[in-house]
């Protein structure tokens, strides 16, 4: 008999698979699939896709439509402003806090995830150096000193991930690394005014930029 760990378990899995298949670009925007397609192609019955879409409609990145079945959401102007708007209030104090901070261990570890974006922006390897942004950004805030904000950051960026949301399309590898290094060096230097505006002034740009690009497409 499976257990409900079981099946919680097989649901995470799915929703992984799926996450994944959308970062890929197999799972377009716009595009309607199938409960029954879904749970053919990952060998698995349809409750846990169901659950696992169930998930995705409460993040807003799929909808459910009567009789046809499920639809990958376009990414929308709110959406954008929404996921900017509680990252810009979580991380910029947050810019703060990390800039008086003595947690040597997220320091560094932001330290070395700069590094490896600088590597990654040589390389031109656009997925590393996402990544590496990713680690970056979690480290300023795990040295804020508060886990909980670091978690809901991480699941907005994560949305902004699925969703494809990227500013490469429209600027260099270059441009958001001296964007990052600004930030780097102002925590570095103890500096929290210039931590702070640092971060807000990166957000504000890539979610202007975010936006233009829905408004052109």
């Amino acid at each position: 008999m499976r257990s409900i760990a079981d099946d919680v378990s097989l649901t995470e899995r799915v929703y992984a698979e799926l996450r994944e298949a959308m970062l890929r670009g197999e799972l377009e925007a716009g595009t309607l699939h199938s409960v029954v397609e879904i749970s053919r192609q990952l060998g698995v019955s349809r409750t846990p896709v169901r659950e696992a879409l169930l998930r995705f409609a409460s993040e807003g990145v799929v909808s459910f439509e009567r009789s046809k079945g499920v639809r990958i959401l376009e990414p929308s102007v709110t959406d954008v402003r929404d996921l900017f708007g509680l990252r810009l209030l979580l991380e910029v104090p947050s810019a703060a806090f990390a800039a008086s901070s003595d947690n040597s261990e997220q320091l560094d570890r932001m330290r070395e995830a700069f590094t490896a974006m600088e590597a990654a922006c040589v390389a031109g390897d656009e997925m590393a150096f996402q990544q590496h942004d990713t680690t970056f950004h979690d480290a300023i805030l795990r040295a804020a000193g508060n886990a909980q904000v670091a978690e809901a950051v991480s699941r907005a960026r994560g949305q902004a991930h699925v969703r494809r949301l990227s500013t490469t399309r429209t600027r260099p590898l270059t441009e958001v690394l001296a964007a990052h290094r600004e930030i780097h060096d102002a925590v570095l230097q103890r500096d929290e005014t210039r931590a702070s505006a640092a971060v807000e002034s990166h957000l504000t740009h890539t979610r202007d930029i975010l936006i233009s690009q829905i408004i052109d497409r």
